[in-house]
């Protein structure tokens, strides 16, 4: 069976419905997130914790975005990459 992929248009759309809410999130939260990926597997939009992020990304965080992605179809999901952070001094890792 033929794995099921997004068109292009449709996905530009996503990014930009995620980049809205990013900013909003920004507002609301203190919070900064991009797009990352979509996974047609299991029909779900990734979005990526920026490393400048001044709080982490939490899934209550995107409650909107998960409402206005299910409004288009019921199955899309969101899910969150975190980056590595240094615990002690809220650093990334590598530097």
């Amino acid at each position: 069976m033929a794995k099921k992929s997004l068109k292009k248009e449709a996905l530009r759309k996503a990014e930009t419905l995620i980049e809205d809410e990013a900013a909003d999130a920004f507002v609301l939260f203190n919070v900064m997130y991009t797009f990352h990926d979509y996974d047609s597997d299991v029909q779900t939009f990734y979005v990526l914790e920026s490393r400048d992020s001044p709080n982490p990304v939490e899934h209550h965080m995107l409650e909107g975005l998960q409402e206005k992605f299910q409004e288009i179809n019921p199955r899309y999901r969101v899910g969150i990459m975190y980056t590595e952070r240094d615990v002690s001094n809220g650093s990334d890792n590598n530097g």
